[in-house]
């Protein structure tokens, strides 16, 4: 027995009907007050975004001036530039993202992700800066630690190099 090749007798198939789409629900909005506070914290923001840019626009150009007097020194502005800039683009970026949830409608919660993750990002780059900074400081108290307790730095009063140096 031979199988049917499909033509012939057989019902065509009606591909599957889509039902219409269903409007889409309208997302969250925040109060009117809500909308005034995140208003004034995007105002707020964008002033503390801009002075960083600025800072760090002036510690660039430092930087690329001192390259040519004090290489060492114009270096540090640079590098110290880099941070300013983070801090001020980021800031920018969530108090846009704050001003998107007052300016438009249906559209809050994927405004405030954004400004969130605009400021996860920020406070990360600050929470390693300050651990930096602390290791340092600990690490120079270390310093100054062993080399007095070696002998090696005198401190004030004690007879020791400063008080040949003025004979």
């Amino acid at each position: 027995m031979d199988q049917p090749t499909g033509t012939g007798s057989q019902p065509q198939q009606q591909p599957p009907t889509q039902p219409p789409p269903k409007p889409q629900p309208i997302g969250y909005e925040f109060t009117p007050p809500q909308s005034d506070t995140i208003r004034r914290l995007s105002g707020r923001m964008k002033f503390v975004g801009i002075f960083y840019i600025v800072a760090a626009a002036l510690f660039g150009a430092f930087g690329v001036i001192a390259l040519f007097i004090m290489p060492l020194a114009g270096l540090i502005y640079i590098v110290a530039m880099i941070p300013e800039l983070l801090i001020g683009l980021w800031t920018v970026n969530a108090a846009s993202s704050f001003r998107m949830i007052v300016d438009t409608k249906g559209h809050d919660i994927p405004h405030l992700m954004n400004a969130l993750l605009s400021l996860r990002k920020l406070y990360t780059l600050q929470f390693w800066l300050l651990i930096i900074a602390l290791a340092l400081i600990v690490l120079s108290i270390a310093i100054v630690a062993f080399l007095w307790m070696s002998g090696m730095l005198p401190m004030p009063g004690e007879a020791g190099t400063y008080t040949l140096l003025t004979q």
